[in-house]
């Protein structure tokens, strides 16, 4: 793009002019004077604009400005330099030059700038003024160069943007930040208070003065907080305090006291007179809470990005120069991984209030992910009928084969118990250390279970307290991790690509205080997660199509951006179909595969269908589509339409009257020889002498039994002796070009005694 405005030329050397001497004399030279810029707006004093309405031609917020400069003989004279044209306030007044015809791409007069260089057209230029959100005043200068003199010289132009009243007419009021600690906690205590006053057209208040135009007050309780201001007379503190504002702007410093909970903070201004040193006539407030807290660890939340959380770790030390970038492939793998992934796990630490903890809090993270029943898809010591000895270390479960599970359990093994996932057993959540194993239904674990009294009573719900027992085997993550700022502890998980899709239990566990007795208790959380393999993943089916109204088997992997399978996943499955019915594994319609995937990442469903439609080119009989999250894999159905079968396959016309009626049975069947539903058939029938077949022509829809019947009668083929003085034949066909024969006889031409 060409860009419309030229840049400021060189400045002119100026000339000397040599004096120079003659007839004794004291003779000299005179400074040459320099010409004038003259400046004329078609107005000065600009409405304010609010919504920062860009300048368009007649415009109410903008004003033409023309220049023009003269030289000392007051004549207009043409500069060769760029004149330069400059807002002392672009948040108050934006300038724009005119439109340039030759630059398409951009209209310069809808541009804002603060300063420009312009080329004058012999001395004179026309450039737009137009008002901001700001109100006040701003200048306006504009500067050439003197083509003679070579002297630089400006002009100014003050415009006024006017707003409204410059009375209060809103507030806001904000906290930094909303959350503080009692005083002792370690964390942060203070919050600062602060509150932006406008007038009527959105523009800060003018400053009040020598007297205070803001009110802070505590809100009910103080809890020993207390606010503290700067006023007109000096520092102020307490539950109430008077300050006042700088360009709009007022602060006060909250101070927490020792009471836990949220605590209100009001800031009141008076629209009346912007003075509330005098009292508050007509009294405009807002409101915000802070909230004071112990900043002592209550709860732990797990999480892991879903983006950019996974590794895939090199077999160099990965020590690069930091003007050096890893080589990677075309899907951004290193060109050497080591066949282990490290995944980024996190624990967001709250106070009871909902503050972050105090910075520097040490979260603790573990994992363990054996022994696992792979056929059953459970830990093999698991269960939910788990009872913990509140405040003890006896864990009682009727499911438990702490013996036998697995192999047994045995001491150093952990005990992960997910109370948070059974209302009122929350304070229960744990990872602790196995110590003994007492029976199949009972272990001891080396510390003591919390309390299980949050509300302020120790509750035992009972065996009610899903369970897992194991160990590490195949990962292992970072011991401990410290809370920032916002509560954030982050650990990393480590694990090979050989176990990619096994289950896991990962947990994230900090010390804390109990409030009821004061003593020592653990905050947990516990999740069941799995070792993830690196996106995108795939999912494929074989064979695809399969056939329908039989029984199949088809295999399906499931694979990781490395080609590293995923095991033990239990893959979804879903049907499309017109008609019929279709199952996997014995479970109809849609649901989860029987089994899990293997070590190779695959697994086998059997695949049973029936009642199916023949396909047709343009559409297979039903789609059968396999899942996992958001990967899917379908797989088409067809059924073949092999033939037709009629019964009976010949009608033998007695001597009429009577009619001889009919019923012929159209069949549809595929290459197993199953009855298809829904397949189109017509008929024709043809006939010779003075036979007669009624109706002579057909159409049918298999049901289904993938049969459909042409009903009728036939005449006129035999005749008493008997002899026979006609013949035909119904012909029945498909789309498709299948087609079945049925032949119609006289009884005397059968050539059997009796006909058949």
């Amino acid at each position: 793009m060409k860009f419309p405005f030229k840049t400021l030329g060189l400045l002119l050397a100026s000339a000397t002019l040599a004096s120079c001497g003659g007839g004794g004399g004291d003779g000299g030279a005179a400074t040459p004077q320099s010409g004038t810029i003259t400046l004329v707006a078609s107005r000065t004093n600009l409405p304010l604009n609010p919504n920062n309405i860009l300048p368009y031609p007649g415009s109410p917020f903008m004003a033409e400005v023309s220049f023009t400069f003269r030289n000392s003989s007051g004549q207009i004279t043409a500069l060769t330099q760029d004149a330069t044209f400059t807002t002392s306030s672009p948040s108050t007044l934006s300038l724009s030059p005119p439109d340039d015809p030759s630059t398409t791409d951009i209209n310069e007069l809808a541009t804002r700038v603060v300063s420009f260089p312009a080329t004058t057209n012999n001395g004179s230029y026309v450039f737009f003024a137009t008002s901001y959100d700001v109100a006040g005043s701003a200048t306006v200068t504009a500067s050439a160069v003197d083509p003679t003199t070579g002297l630089t010289v400006t002009r100014t132009l003050v415009f006024n943007v006017q707003g409204a009243t410059p009375l209060p007419a809103a507030l806001d009021i904000a906290p930094s930040p909303a959350g503080v600690y009692i005083p002792g906690s370690g964390g942060q205590t203070n919050s600062v208070i602060t509150v932006q006053v406008r007038d009527g057209a959105n523009q800060p208040v003018p400053d009040p003065g020598a007297v205070d135009n803001v009110r802070y007050e505590i809100v009910g309780g103080a809890g020993g907080s207390i606010l503290q201001a700067t006023s007109a007379g000096g520092a102020v503190s307490g539950n109430s305090v008077n300050t006042r504002t700088v360009n709009g702007i007022a602060v006060a410093s909250f101070q927490a006291g020792t009471v836990q909970g949220p605590i209100q903070i009001r800031a009141t201004v008076d629209r009346n007179d912007n003075n509330v040193t005098n009292g508050i006539a007509d009294p405009i407030s807002a409101t915000t809470t802070v909230v004071v807290s112990d900043g002592k660890l209550f709860s732990l939340t797990l999480t892991s990005p879903i983006i950019n959380a996974l590794r895939v770790n090199r077999v160099s030390d990965g020590v690069d120069a930091p003007d050096e970038v890893p080589e990677v492939d075309e899907n951004g793998i290193p060109v050497d991984p080591d066949a282990t992934y490290s995944l980024t796990v996190s624990a967001l630490a709250k106070d009871r209030q909902g503050n972050p903890v105090v910075p520097g809090t040490v979260i603790r993270f573990g994992v363990v992910d054996e022994p696992f029943n792979v056929a059953g898809d459970v830990f093999s010591m698991s269960g939910v009928d788990g009872d913990a000895a509140e405040g003890g270390n006896l864990f009682n479960a009727a499911s438990g084969l702490f013996v036998t599970g697995g192999g047994g359990a045995g001491p150093g093994d952990v005990l992960a118990v997910f109370g948070q996932e059974v209302q009122g057993n929350s304070d229960l959540e744990s990872a602790l250390t196995v110590a003994q194993i007492n029976s199949q239904t009972s272990i001891r674990t080396a510390s003591n279970f919390n309390l299980n009294n949050t509300t302020g009573v120790s509750v035992n719900y009972g065996p009610v307290l899903p369970y897992v027992v194991a160990r590490a085997q195949h990962g292992n993550i970072t011991a401990t991790g410290v809370t920032n700022d916002i509560g954030r502890a982050s650990a990393t998980l480590n694990y090979t690509i050989s176990t990619l899709g096994f289950q896991n239990v990962i947990w994230a566990q900090g010390e804390s205080v109990d409030t009821v007795t004061g003593g020592a208790k653990r905050v947990t959380d516990v999740e069941i997660g799995s070792y993830p393999g690196l996106a995108p993943a795939t999912i494929a089916a074989s064979p695809d199509p399969i056939i329908g109204n039989t029984t199949q088997q088809v295999q399906v992997c499931v694979r990781d951006a490395m080609l590293a399978p995923l095991q033990r996943v239990r893959l979804g499955f879903a049907f499309q179909l017109g008609s019929g019915t279709g199952s996997v594994d014995g479970t109809s319609g849609s649901g989860l595969l029987g089994n899990s995937t293997g070590a190779n990442g695959c697994v086998i469903a059997t695949v049973v269908t029936s009642g199916l439609t023949a396909s047709t080119g343009d559409a297979p009989s039903g789609i059968l589509t396999f899942s996992l999250g958001g990967l899917a894999a379908d797989v088409d159905i067809i059924v073949n339409l092999a033939a037709l079968q009629v019964s009976p396959n010949l009608v033998v016309v007695g001597i009429d009257p009577p009619a001889t009626g009919f019923n012929i049975q159209i069949g549809a069947v595929d290459t197993f020889g199953n009855p298809i539903p829904g397949v189109a058939i017509t008929g024709a029938c043809t006939v010779t002498g003075s036979a007669v077949i009624n109706p002579s022509s057909f159409t049918g829809t298999t049901g289904g039994n993938g049969r459909t019947i042409h009903s009728g009668s036939a005449t006129g083929f035999t005749i008493a002796g008997p002899t026979a003085v006609g013949g035909g034949s119904c012909t029945y066909s498909t789309q498709d070009g299948l087609s079945a024969t049925v032949p119609f006889i006289s009884s005397a031409g059968c050539g059997f005694s009796p006909c058949p």
